[in-house]
């Protein structure tokens, strides 16, 4: 009986990892969106600058395996910076936070994530990013709020974010 019920756990198991992945590639077809952006020394650059709020980027994190470089864009107009303890912590290798509110979005990740940074630019998170990404990782852009101080709109971040990862290729 209870191997049965194993079995059973089991397939359900599989089958919720494959429709992940499927919408995964789905997702992948909208541009700024989970969006592959090319390899750099075998980490994967993924823009997810579409994702402007907390759970759009939880969203995106539970849909990849690899450990994750999170580059995250913190607002001044932030206000309820607490959506952010559902992130599971436990995925992210390192966390890079640009943006006029990094003090208190690395404060939310004290003692869950070994490396975090703080950066003013993009192109700078990018460049840190490669420096501690390995073959495999994940390097995600996935801003989690507006940052309308240093982007007109995510359409803007998701293109300077490839633009940055095209610069690190060559």
């Amino acid at each position: 009986m209870q191997a049965n019920t194993q079995n059973i756990q089991k397939a359900l198991e599989d089958k919720l990892v494959k429709a992940r992945k499927e919408n995964l590639q789905r997702m992948a077809d909208i541009e700024h969106r989970l969006e592959f952006v090319g390899e750099v020394n075998g980490a994967h650059c993924i823009n997810d600058a579409k994702s402007t709020d907390i759970n759009s980027t939880w969203y995106s994190m539970d849909c990849l395996e690899a450990p994750i470089i999170w580059i995250a864009s913190s607002s001044q107009y932030e206000d309820d910076y607490e959506l952010f303890d559902e992130i599971d912590a436990r995925k992210l290798k390192a966390m890079i936070i640009m943006g006029g509110a990094k003090d208190e979005l690395e404060a939310r990740f004290q003692g869950k994530v070994e490396l975090i940074g703080k950066v003013n630019t993009l192109n700078e998170a990018v460049s840190h990013a490669m420096l501690i990404a390995n073959e495999g990782d994940s390097v995600l852009f996935s801003p989690a709020c507006s940052d309308y101080d240093s982007f007109k709109h995510y359409k803007e971040a998701g293109q300077q974010f490839r633009k940055a990862v095209r610069e690190e290729q060559l």
